[in-house]
């Protein structure tokens, strides 16, 4: 009885530590799988050398920069340019192709791209790299939208920026190199204009009711582990409200659709996890 108590205790203490950042920050984390967040908050805690959720809400209070470094703690920005090849080829071969001959009829040739959890936008930036590269001397004829979000503003700040340190440029194609980027200063290198502008960076929450409309791909790779089995349903259930007919989906390659939303979905690479909302229904 005494241990629940404590358990019960514990958990109303992380509740109110929750409501108190979003009354703060504006950040949600009651979506967050629960024994992720009291793992990432653990952490800060005993980075920070305090011993309860209460004495870190009064830490948060007193110095508001910690807000920050929770949030760096809660977002684990893993990422690179082009990040799987073999996923990216298979987009290439297998999604690719049809989405822009579904363009080919139209008046006005639009394609609209939405980077999930695009921490500091190598996937957006490797996207529109994608399509410039494929579209060839056609792209003048597209109207390419990237929208690319995250909760993290920090790392969408860094990400605007569109400067990286020279080995991130590892996984680039070479003539991607060569026709989108080029050296600065100090050993980093930049994403040319012409890329950087296909993009929109924007913080948003996935949970947001239907953010975004229209979309004809979406990515998603590896954000999945933040959540639990409902709260993964709710985000596949936003991103088919966002997909337009025929649209695509990529997730991680070490997540998968649940057998709900794999009813919703039609499976173009089920091992690299390429989904596509079907034309018709």
């Amino acid at each position: 009885m005494v241990e629940t108590t404590t358990t019960q205790a514990f958990r109303g203490s992380l509740d109110k530590l929750i409501a108190r950042i979003d009354d703060a920050r504006g950040l949600d984390l009651s979506s967050y799988r629960r024994s992720y967040l009291e793992r990432r908050i653990a952490a800060r805690l005993r980075v920070a050398g305090v011993h309860s959720y209460r004495q870190y809400g009064d830490l948060l209070e007193a110095d508001p920069h910690e807000y920050e470094r929770l949030i760096d703690t809660l977002t684990i920005n893993v990422t690179d340019f082009f990040r799987d090849k073999v996923v990216w080829d298979s987009l290439v071969r297998k999604a690719l192709p049809e989405l822009i001959a579904s363009k080919q009829g139209g008046r006005t040739k639009t394609i609209r791209v939405w980077s999930a959890g695009c921490a500091t936008g190598e996937e957006p930036y490797s996207l529109a790299m994608m399509l410039l590269g494929e579209l060839g001397d056609a792209a003048k004829e597209y109207s390419i939208s990237i929208t690319a979000t995250d909760l993290d503003a920090d790392a969408l700040a860094r990400a605007e920026r569109g400067v990286f340190a020279k080995e991130r440029r590892r996984h680039i194609p070479p003539s991607y190199q060569v026709r989108f980027t080029r050296n600065v200063d100090g050993g980093s290198f930049e994403v040319l204009p012409e890329v950087r502008r296909l993009v929109r960076f924007q913080r948003m929450s996935l949970f947001d009711p239907t953010p975004l409309r229209v979309i004809d791909l979406v990515t998603c790779r590896n954000v999945f582990i933040y959540f639990d089995h409902d709260q993964q349903a709710r985000v596949l259930e936003n991103f088919w409200r966002a997909l337009t007919r025929g649209g695509y989906l990529v997730l991680g390659r070490s997540e998968k659709l649940q057998p709900e939303a794999a009813q919703l979905f039609e499976h173009v690479d089920g091992k690299e996890r390429i989904y596509r909302k079907p034309a018709r229904r």
